[in-house]
């Protein structure tokens, strides 16, 4: 059965009005010849009119002047006749040029599909032509996956070869009336009017295409093969035909599709559009959070495990949100990374530790974390030193904490961000330990100071044998290196003890303090100062 006639589609005829007979350039010409049509007939008639009455040679002067004036006029009339030729000749050539220009300008260069441009003209033309009462407007978008790479590796001549495969793919199952676009680099539309009885139809059209862009292509001898999600929006019949909302809707769709991984096509609820409402309101009043600092450091406590005594503290930021009250950071640190901000919260939540933990007694240290997104900027050492600097807070009692995969993803840069905190005496620690891909010989290439075990090998420590021995290994591992460990997630007495008798130096979690603000953590440092003692756990 033919694709169209399986969605329940109708034909689409564009109607064209017809050019006008006589253009505005052309009307002088035409009044020149009707006027030298009129003189000659009248001049013919005339001399005709002697020439019957008289012999020719004995034509007195005025009749030779009207056979001059005779003359005159066909040569008239066969000037005019060639200008009016030549004008529309020329007339022609100017519509063919605005037409090739037109098409040019709605038309994908590198496919020879529509673009953006005229899928939009092109879904106009649909919406007045081919949706009724019984027919919805659809429209499918598609997105390749990996196509950058292909660009990469093998260059813009392979890719480009790549997408007009995958356009004459896209042609073979897209059903006659349907428009199909390539909208950028690598997104594809089709819209289509489907009956609003068969709309199952369109996601096996979309399921077809999906199965057949992602298949191997051999690409003058290189094999190629993409992936591609999907998403899927319609009008219900009856409404509105607005091409730009359903196509932002499909988009939608489209995201949410490739934040799950689906593999089969996705069509649009309300629900995605509400998220993507709340995300973008998320954004906008993390920005305004940092503007007006709302983003403020917890301070969580860190013991010494043998002794029980208080050694130093880990910075975490929470968000003192004007009307949701505070918000842990599980919130907002990944959209901030998401949208390029967390440089600027980071570094307002780390002045803010600074500025309250230099008017602390005593050595205790301060840890910060610093987000994997900001290990691009190469500047970023030269921003810490900055702040400890002008916050004036010793650099030797900083701790710049590091997660191990982010760490060892870009090893060079790894070694000149820690080389260049290291030279100004701030310590550095290997954050999570034990989740990425570190090897030993990145350990010996970072001069490292301490290494954190990640709480999620902690959280069943005392009852899982893997555990036990993960932990065991990395601080037989770490003493043989000179360098100590603190086990992070003590939540429970038992944790406490069996981190304290696994070699772990330090620790931290809710068993010996919840995370607390600048001004606790300032008040339990001079209780604990008052008392002589500031042991806040002791193993027994």
């Amino acid at each position: 059965m033919h694709a169209g006639r399986m969605l329940g589609l109708k034909p689409v005829r564009i109607a064209e009005s017809p050019p006008p007979l006589v253009s505005r350039a052309e009307w002088p010409v035409v009044v020149l010849l009707l006027c030298a049509l009129g003189a000659f007939v009248w001049n013919g008639s005339s001399l005709l009119h002697i020439v019957a009455s008289q012999q020719i040679s004995g034509l007195d002067p005025s009749v030779q002047i009207a056979a001059a004036a005779l003359v005159l006029n066909v040569a008239l009339l066969l000037f005019g006749w060639r200008r009016y030729a030549d004008l529309q000749q020329e007339a022609a050539l100017r519509a063919e040029d605005r037409r090739r220009a037109a098409l040019q300008e709605e038309t994908d260069s590198i496919t020879g599909l529509a673009n953006r441009k005229g899928f939009a003209a092109g879904v106009e033309t649909l919406c007045k032509t081919a949706i009724d009462a019984g027919h919805c407007l659809v429209i499918i978008s598609l997105q390749m996956q990996r196509f950058k790479r292909i660009n990469d590796r093998f260059g813009f001549d392979v890719g480009d070869a790549t997408l007009r495969r995958i356009g004459e793919e896209l042609r073979l199952h897209v059903p006659e009336g349907a428009v199909l676009a390539r909208l950028s680099s690598d997104e594809f539309a089709i819209a289509l009017p489907v009956h609003k009885d068969n709309l199952p139809s369109a996601e096996r059209l979309a399921e077809t295409l999906l199965r057949d862009v992602s298949r191997t292509y051999d690409i003058e001898g290189t094999y190629i093969q993409v992936g591609a999600i999907s998403g899927i929006a319609n009008a219900p019949a009856g409404t509105a035909c607005r091409a730009a909302d359903i196509l932002r809707r499909a988009d939608i769709a489209l995201d949410h599709a490739r934040s799950t991984r689906a593999a089969r096509p996705t069509w649009f609820d309300a629900g995605m559009e509400r998220a993507l409402i709340e995300r973008s309101e998320l954004e906008q009043a993390i920005r305004v959070g940092i503007e007006h600092h709302q983003f403020l450091p917890y301070f969580e406590p860190q013991v010494d495990l043998r002794t029980g005594a208080l050694t130093g503290f880990e910075v975490l930021a929470r968000w003192q949100h004007p009307n949701r009250g505070l918000l842990s950071p599980e919130l907002f640190i990944p959209v901030s990374e998401e949208i390029g901000l967390i440089g600027s919260l980071s570094e307002s939540v780390i002045a803010q530790a600074l500025d309250a933990a230099r008017q602390w007694d005593g050595d205790f240290s301060l840890s910060i974390n610093i987000s994997p997104a900001q290990l691009s900027d190469l500047w970023l050492a030269q921003r810490l030193v900055r702040m400890i600097t002008e916050h004036g807070f010793p650099a030797n009692r900083l701790i710049v904490e590091l997660t191990e995969s982010s760490l060892f993803e870009d090893i060079d840069l790894a070694r000149n961000l820690v080389v260049s905190l290291k030279n100004q005496g701030v310590r550095l620690a290997l954050d999570d330990f034990g989740t990425g891909f570190s090897s030993l010989s990145h350990l010996r290439m970072l001069p490292l100071d301490m290494i954190k075990i990640d709480r999620s090998f902690m959280a069943t420590v005392h009852v899982d044998r893997e555990s036990i021995a993960i932990v065991r290994a990395v601080t037989t591992l770490a003493q043989a290196l000179g360098i100590p460990v603190t086990a992070e997630g003590l939540e429970d007495a038992a944790t406490y003890e069996k981190a304290a008798t696994l070699g772990a130096k330090t620790g931290q979690g809710w068993y010996v303090g919840k995370p607390m603000t600048a001004d606790a953590a300032a008040d339990l440092l001079r209780r604990h100062r008052d008392a002589g003692d500031v042991k806040l756990r002791q193993a027994s």
